[in-house]
């Protein structure tokens, strides 16, 4: 989800001046809270999942409800755009909601400017259950603020990408279990065998947007991890045109945004699409056989901060937030109650078949996922996924932007890749200058 340009510092703004009218009832303790008939506090929630996995995350939310006299969780559904663009500004004037779940590409930015206040102490009490949670996963939303390292959010939704592909046009290329490519370039020969020269078949479903990860895989990334600009290299100007090589052969369709990549593949126009774990449903629900594999490991020199290089599984990475405007009062710990509800054995069991997300808690066993296998194959990826534009104050929207701009040109074009890169580099550098100032 892409956030405006100028919007955190615009926040910051208005936070500090919100801070000066501490007098008027928005001080730390949280504000007015409100109480159900019953006597129970009220905690407003924001949650922005409208399908199976929304009805999967209600059920939790009414079995919370019922399963103590305190706390009234009033879960809103809103639109995801409502989340990423008016959610600051509500909770400015304590509007908003108390909790929120949204991406940690957002959530630092918030987290830094005062939006969302962190949740170490929640760590700190290991009665808890945080000792469970996936490490990789917790290490995602640790940030630097303030100088201070503090875990600012805990886990609700985290779903590492994979390889899903059509076993039927797999077994009839002539393809085995021994044909599972374990590198990128393994997996876009694999590609070629599935297409057709026809034109009634394409290799694999990719959108041509939203790269951040295999750029980092495969090359030097867009930005490194203290923040200095990558992208202008010859290891990812050598990958841009391998894949439009790849594209320009006929391998794949050009033009496919996330949607239509998930279309073609689902239609048996293509054999393999990059994408996370919903398909499996979607992909049932369409009548296509299928399986899964690990986005395999490209050749990139881009290092994580756990020093690892060459991952392109991207993420999905949805957190529980806890707004500013909760502060330390009688809200908070009913908050930290459903947390530690929502991510104990029994509910990461019941969210992850009712929502194909893999579980965000350990003890959670490949078994007690029988009846959705490939979500508990594709738990074993988390451990060497990433989100793929993360680490910074703010401008996550805008670099995705002149990311997506770079590579669909790339694709799309037959413009100068060097040039391309010219231009996003001096676009990215822009932003990283303009948040780090603010």
């Amino acid at each position: 989800m892409k956030i405006k340009k100028n919007l955190i510092a615009a926040t910051a703004a208005v936070l500090a001046a919100g801070m000066a009218l501490a007098g008027c009832g928005s001080s730390s303790n949280g504000g007015d809270v409100q109480k159900t008939a019953d006597g129970k506090v009220k905690i407003t929630m924001w949650h922005g999942f409208s399908e199976a996995d929304g009805k999967t995350l209600e059920s939790i939310v009414d079995d919370f409800n019922k399963s103590q006299d305190k706390y009234e969780i009033d879960a809103q559904l809103q639109p995801w755009s409502t989340i990423g663009e008016t959610m600051v500004t509500k909770v400015t004037t304590g509007d908003g909601p108390d909790f929120v779940t949204t991406g940690a590409d957002n959530g630092q930015g918030w987290s830094i400017d005062g939006t969302f206040q962190c949740v170490t102490d929640f760590y700190d009490d290991k009665d808890n259950g945080t000792d469970e949670y996936l490490d990789n996963v917790v290490k995602q939303v640790t940030f630097n603020i303030d100088g201070s390292e503090e875990k600012c959010a805990v886990p609700m939704g985290y779903a590492p990408t994979s390889v899903w592909y059509n076993t039927d046009m797999w077994k009839a290329a002539g393809l085995t279990d021994a044909d599972i490519p374990t590198t990128w370039d393994q997996m876009l020969e694999v590609a070629k065998k599935l297409t057709k020269s026809d034109g009634s078949q394409y290799g694999l479903a990719m959108a041509d947007s939203g790269w951040a990860a295999f750029m980092k895989g495969n090359g030097t990334g867009l930005y490194t991890t203290d923040g200095k600009v990558s992208i202008n290299s010859k290891e990812n100007k050598a990958f841009l045109e391998k894949m439009r090589a790849f594209y320009k052969g006929g391998y794949a369709l050009s033009g496919l945004d996330d949607t239509a990549a998930r279309e073609s593949f689902e239609s048996g126009q293509s054999a393999m699409v990059i994408v996370g774990p919903w398909e499996d449903q979607a992909a049932t629900d369409k009548g296509i056989n299928h399986d899964t594999f690990a986005v395999p490991d490209g050749d990139g020199t881009y290092k994580y901060s756990d020093g690892k290089t060459g991952s392109n599984t991207g993420s999905t990475g949805l957190y529980w937030w806890v707004t500013s405007q909760v502060g330390d009062s009688e809200k908070l710990p009913g908050i930290y109650e459903f947390f530690k509800f929502y991510n104990n054995h029994d509910n990461q069991v019941k969210w992850s078949l009712g929502s194909a997300y893999p579980p965000n808690n350990s003890t959670v066993t490949e078994d007690e996922l029988s009846e959705r296998p490939l979500i508990a194959k594709i738990a074993q990826y988390t451990d060497n996924s990433y989100i793929g534009i993360a680490g910074l104050k703010g401008g996550f929207g805008d670099i995705a932007a002149s990311l997506d701009t770079l590579t669909q040109n790339t694709v799309r074009t037959d413009d100068d890749i060097q040039g391309l890169l010219d231009q996003a580099e001096t676009s990215i550098q822009g932003y990283l200058d303009e948040y780090a100032d603010n």
